[in-house]
């Protein structure tokens, strides 16, 4: 099946962007939206627009970003990515801080949370009267469909807390309406030294050498402090996170997860992805894994955007997910 896209002199997919560019507009902290003009399901009714497979495009893809290291020029790279390739989407960015995962409590992050919380609820709820007219000539009500794409350990950790907080005031409103997952350089293992090198990339790197030198041992020293009270049974874990991830109270079994990672991610070891992805298939989702050789973590798409973004492009539309064809064993 052929994807129905361009692509763009960076590799990702090409199509119009609104002129002028309409920003993403903030809710609260380190969380913005972007809404079109015309709404995915609204522009779907109005010109029967939608993918040559017959699946119409999302109408909310969530961002969760990485701890540290996304920065506005990065970010921007994946929304951009995301608004050519389904431009009528509604677009929620939730950025990780470091306070989420050190200082606060899951209470207080999904405090934090609201704001995108709120927006998630109204965009995968319709209104009633809204029905879409297929070639058939059948009439059917629009169903919004949902992206979450996440990035490392910070984003997991985001994308849980998110999940948990709309479950707890509209049940099973995102599980019922999502229908990809992304799982971007995640997850990983308990290493402290592959945490530590997570960690310290929300170290400014353009610091001088001293404000660096401080930044680092502080981040050291939380790190170390995180792990001490993980390993204690005080904290939540790395492998609760990974088991969290993996029950089907929060995401559902229904959507389709794609994992995409790197055989050269210091922070995140390609065994350690693969083993999740094989429990998840165990629990009956649908899994396929895309593996990138060279790029860092969470910059897969400088080595190959044109893979990258054929890769969810495909899973979204239904096509069969790529598996690694006799490279199971890094």
């Amino acid at each position: 099946m052929t994807l129905p896209h361009t692509e763009g002199e960076d590799g990702s997919p090409e199509g119009p962007l609104p002129t002028p560019p309409t920003p993403l507009v903030p809710l609260g902290n380190n969380i913005f939206l972007f809404e079109p003009s015309v709404p995915s399901a609204a522009h779907d009714k109005i010109s029967g627009s939608g993918s040559a497979s017959g699946c119409p495009p999302p109408s909310l893809i969530i961002l969760c970003t990485w701890l540290g290291g996304a920065t506005t020029p990065r970010v921007a790279k994946y929304v951009e990515g995301y608004r050519k390739a389904f431009p009528d989407a509604t677009l929620v960015l939730v950025r990780t801080v470091l306070t989420d995962i050190s200082a606060r409590s899951f209470a207080a992050v999904r405090s934090r949370l609201r704001p995108a919380r709120d927006a998630i609820i109204k965009a995968l709820q319709p209104p009633p009267t809204t029905t879409r007219t297929t070639e058939s000539s059948t009439t059917n009500p629009v169903i919004p469909q949902a992206l979450l794409h996440m990035f490392s350990h910070g984003g997991c950790n985001t994308a849980i807390q998110l999940a948990l907080s709309i479950s707890e005031v509209a049940g099973t409103l995102l599980c019922d309406h999502l229908r990809q997952i992304v799982f971007d350089c995640c997850p990983g293992d308990t290493s402290f030294a592959k945490a530590f090198n997570a960690a310290a990339l929300s170290l400014p790197a353009t610091s001088s050498a001293p404000i660096r030198a401080l930044g680092t041992a502080a981040v050291f020293a939380a790190v170390a402090t995180i792990t001490a009270l993980q390993k204690a049974g005080f904290m939540s874990s790395v492998n609760d996170m990974r088991r969290e991830l993996n029950k089907p109270t929060l995401f559902g079994t229904a959507a389709r997860r794609l994992y995409l990672f790197s055989r050269a991610d210091r922070m995140v070891g390609p065994a350690d992805v693969q083993s999740h992805a094989q429990l998840a298939r165990e629990a009956g989702c649908e899994v396929g894994l895309v593996l990138f050789r060279e790029a860092p973590h969470c910059a897969l798409v400088t080595e190959d955007a044109t893979k990258y973004w054929h890769a969810i492009q495909g899973c979204w539309m239904g096509e069969s997910l790529p598996q690694l064809n006799g490279e199971s064993k890094l």
